[in-house]
């Protein structure tokens, strides 16, 4: 049985969280948890858009989006 995300992967939601990531002001480095330590955020966040934007709806790469939602989290805490 497939486990329930608590994110989003409807179109709208996916356009918000790229959105949010392309327009954030964000640090060069960010220690995300103890084991994903991100030395270039800005190209953590190319890399992910890209997957999204060659892939997107396939839930297969909905691990991208995660990543940014996450980012996103950190980033508000």
């Amino acid at each position: 049985m497939a486990q329930e995300s608590k994110y989003a992967y409807d179109e709208d939601s996916v356009k918000a969280i790229v959105h949010w990531a392309l327009t954030a002001q964000l640090p060069t480095q960010i220690e995300l948890s103890e084991s994903e330590n991100i030395l270039d955020v800005q190209k953590y966040i190319q890399a992910n858009i890209h997957d999204i934007n060659q892939h997107f709806p396939d839930p297969f790469y909905n691990p991208a989006i995660d990543r940014l939602y996450r980012l996103k989290e950190f980033m508000e805490k």
